[in-house]
Parts: C-alpha cells; sequence; structure tokens
C-alpha cells in the first residue's frame, strides 16, 4: 500500500522532509470542503466520516497548526489562506450552532461525556488556542472574538469539586488537565490572571485524588478512573498511567501550575507523579519502558505519546528544566532510550504497531528526537529524528497530488486500516513531524507549540 518515495540507496536530505510535509498538504487541499463561509476537511475522507468536525484532534482546527508552521518554514504565504478558511468554517459552525456543535460528532459514550471543554478530543480549549495562534497570523477580530467567547464558557462550566473546581472530573491531559493547560497559555496570551488562578484551583483539586503507591510516589487517576469507564471495571486498582488519561500527564499540569504559579504544593505532586512512573517502569541499563495498563497489562509497553515514552517523557522533560535535578534528565534518556532499544523506528512490536500518527506513532517519537536534539546538541537524537523521518516518507503513499499514510489506528484492530487527516491521528500531524526534522537539521525551532507539549517550550 505504501510507496516508496525516497530511494533506498539514498538517505533523505533536509530538504526531503521539507517536501514530504509540502506534499501532505497538497493531499489535505485535495480532500478540502470549501463552503460559501470557508472550507473543512474529513477526518476519514475515504470513508465518508467525520465530516464538518473543528475539533483540535480529528478535524479543522488541528490542520491549521499544519498550515501555520508551513507557511513560516516554506515562505510560501498562500499555507496562511488555507488557514483563513479553515478558522473562517470553524467561526461560522460556532457562531451558527453554539459550543455543542464540537462534540456532535463524538460517539464513544464516555469521551463525549467529558471532552465539552478539553483541549483536544473535541474540546472548546483547544479550538480557543488555535484560532488565538491563527490571529497573529491572518488578524481577524472574529477569531478572536470567539477564542474569548469559549474561553468564557470554559470558565463559567467549572463546577465545586472537593479541594477546587473540575470540569469533567477526568482528570487527564485528554480532560481536565488540558483544560488546565489551556488556561495558564490563555491567561498569558490575553493578560487574564483570573483564569490562571481558576486553573489552580482545578488543579488543588486534583492534587486531592493521589494514592501513595507501593512502588513508590504518587499515583494520580483523577475523580473518575478512565479504566472503569472504558472497559467496565468494578476495581480502581486499575490504572493507565502515561500521558493522556494517567499520573504523568497529570503530573506535567502540577509542574506546569508551578510555573505559573510558584506553589511548592504543585512542584511536590508533580515530583510525586514522576516518582510513581520510575518505580512502574521496566529498566534495563540505560533503557526504560513503561506499562500500558496495570495491573493487568504490565508487559504491553506503548512507546507512543498517549499512553506510552514519548508522552510521558514531557513530564521528566520539564521537571528537568524547573528543577536542574540531574535525575529528572537521566530518567528523561532513559526513557528516549527506550523506544531505539525496541529497534524503533523501523522495527515494530506490540506497543508500536503500523500507526505513524502523532498520538500514537512515529510522527511522536520525532517530535520528541528532534526536541531533544536541539535541547542537547547530542548527534543521536538527530539520527533518531532523521530515522523517523525516513521511516515516514517510505510508509506514505501518493494519493490525490500529495501524501497521505494507511495506518492501523487501533492497536486491538489491526486489519482496520484507515487514512485519517487531522493532527493527533492522520496527515496534519505527521507533516509537522516531518516539518520539526526539517527545522531541526537547521538547529531552528518549531514556531508553534500546544498548551499540552513542554519540548522547547516558548
Amino acid at each position: 500500500m505504501s510507496q516508496l518515495l525516497t530511494s533506498l540507496l539514498r538517505k533523505p536530505s533536509a530538504r526531503d522532509y521539507l517536501e514530504g510535509a509540502v506534499e501532505a498538504a497538497q493531499w489535505l487541499r485535495s480532500i478540502e470542503v470549501g463552503t460559501d463561509h470557508g472550507s473543512y476537511w474529513a477526518q476519514h475522507p475515504t470513508r465518508g466520516e467525520g465530516f464538518g468536525q473543528i475539533d483540535f484532534t480529528h478535524g479543522t482546527a488541528g490542520i491549521l497548526m499544519l498550515f501555520l508552521q508551513l507557511a513560516e518554514a516554506s515562505g510560501d504565504a498562500s499555507y496562511l489562506e488555507d488557514a483563513k478558511r479553515g478558522g473562517d468554517f470553524i467561526v461560522h459552525e460556532l457562531d451558527a450552532y453554539g459550543i455543542d456543535y464540537l462534540c456532535s460528532n463524538m460517539r464513544r459514550g464516555h469521551y463525549l461525556e467529558g471532552v465539552h471543554d478539553s483541549l483536544k478530543s473535541g474540546g472548546a480549549a483547544g479550538v480557543a488556542y488555535i484560532l488565538t495562534e491563527l490571529n497573529r497570523y491572518v488578524p481577524d477580530e472574529n477569531y478572536t472574538r470567539v477564542a474569548l467567547s469559549l474561553t468564557d464558557t470554559i470558565v463559567n462550566d467549572a463546577v465545586p469539586a472537593p479541594g477546587g473546581v473540575m470540569w469533567s472530573g477526568k482528570s487527564g491531559v485528554n480532560f481536565d488537565s488540558g483544560t488546565i493547560l489551556y488556561l495558564l497559555w490563555a491567561a498569558k496570551r490575553y493578560g487574564r490572571p483570573e483564569w490562571a488562578e481558576l486553573a489552580a484551583s482545578a488543579g488543588r483539586a486534583i492534587l486531592t485524588t493521589g494514592v501513595k503507591a507501593e512502588t513508590g510516589g504518587t499515583r494520580f487517576t483523577g475523580f473518575r478512573n478512565m479504566v472503569r469507564l472504558m472497559e467496565g471495571f468494578e476495581s480502581d486498582e486499575y490504572d493507565v498511567p502515561n500521558f493522556v488519561y494517567g499520573s504523568s500527564g497529570i503530573g506535567f499540569t502540577f509542574a506546569r501550575l508551578y510555573e505559573e504559579t510558584g506553589d511548592e504544593a504543585f512542584l511536590a505532586g508533580a515530583k510525586e507523579a514522576a516518582a510513581y512512573i520510575a518505580g512502574i517502569a521496566q529498566v534495563e541499563g540505560d533503557a526504560a519502558l513503561l506499562p500500558y495498563r496495570l495491573p493487568d497489562l504490565p508487559d504491553v509497553h506503548y512507546l507512543s505519546t498517549c499512553h506510552g515514552n514519548v508522552g510521558t517523557a514531557r513530564l521528566f522533560y520539564i521537571l528537568a528544566d524547573l528543577t536542574g535535578d540531574a535525575r529528572y534528565r537521566e530518567w528523561l534518556e532513559k526513557i528516549a532510550n527506550g523506544i531505539l532499544a525496541t529497534g524503533a523506528p523501523e522495527l515494530h512490536s506490540p506497543g508500536y504497531w503500523n500507526c505513524y500518527s502523532v498520538c500514537c506513532g512515529t510522527a511522536g517519537f520525532a517530535h520528541l528526537f528532534a526536541a531533544l536534539y536541539l535541547r542537547s546538541g547530542d548527534e543521536r537524537y538527530l539520527s533518531a529524528a532523521r530515522r523517523c523521518g525516513f521511516v515516514l516518507l517510505r510508509q506514505a503513499s501518493r494519493e490525490g497530488g500529495g501524501l497521505c499514510w494507511h495506518q492501523a489506528f487501533k492497536r486491538i484492530d489491526p486489519d482496520d486500516i484507515s487514512v485519517e487527516a487531522g493532527y493527533d491521528h492522520g496527515a496534519a500531524g505527521i507533516a509537522v513531524s516531518l516539518l520539526h526534522v526539517y527545522l531541526a537539521e537547521q538547529g531552528k525551532a518549531p514556531v508553534l507549540r500546544a498548551p499540552d507539549e513542554s519540548f522547547l517550550r516558548r
């Protein structure tokens, strides 16, 4: 299914990574759906699913992340016109149908219930973020107006919780912690300190949910345990400890709260979460892998942003920055080494199946290694980023005059092959990763980083 885009006898040049991103944008242009009030991109264009979706993870908002960064990196201002059409569509739909339009295409019940205000997975915060960034490149008061309206809704949706406030009670980064991260970012961007105060109140509430672990540190599953919601388990002993649902992402959120507020309780919480992760890691020499789920799947090791090494590295990255403690830098290196020790990105494993996305696959690795190279200057990381870029180029398919990726997004359903457009799961995010490898080759950092990313924070 994939089509070899670079010769096996020639390693890609830096320009190849940029061209890969450009060709992915060309494919996105080929599936663009134009309307009288802007454009959108379907999540699953070949299946006829996800039409009109505007959120960051699956829909138009995330795709704008590519167009904005590609305009900057390539010098081609036409990508700003693509971004403007997407922004105009988002504004029109929200003006016409309101904030609930955001979740209208989400079909999974346990997700739909918690994403209204989230940064990722369909929520208002992710759209407010991208509209704010879009306004920097393509000034339009409507983008700011809608972003501020969405943020006001998020603020008003907060409800009392033990120790503070919450939104959904699902405390991971895909839910309430992501909302916190957005509010911290928006508070600085718009000069609204009360939003940071609300974020801190939500963080203090999540701090109350910690449970001391026998292996060390504190486990944070939040007010509502995601494993129980997803699998119907009766016991709260089940835990998905990594970034999007679990302790590493919540710990990262505590670290950001400490960074913005100076409250030592948040730093202590972040350190406790890191100690918990270190206590459950499988370590061999200078490499570490992390369990996908405990206690029943301790030997399934995702390498990904969502439930594995890439996402959890963000916690140790930010703690190394904030504390200067060499132990966090050493753990960051162990986690990065763990990915490579499995044979990735070329070899697949139960925790790295045939998926190339930012969320679950190779593109997420590229983000991490490019950032580690720029942070440390260690050529090993640049080599790893190049290898990831080569895999992404080799696995691309040429369709619609550009590049897309056929992948098995769901680990437990390997025969379900799909082509997605969006940022976290599809071509837009993969193209951004190729762009980041291209920039790393030149010693340059990306111009945009979402609020849930610690790498090369601006």
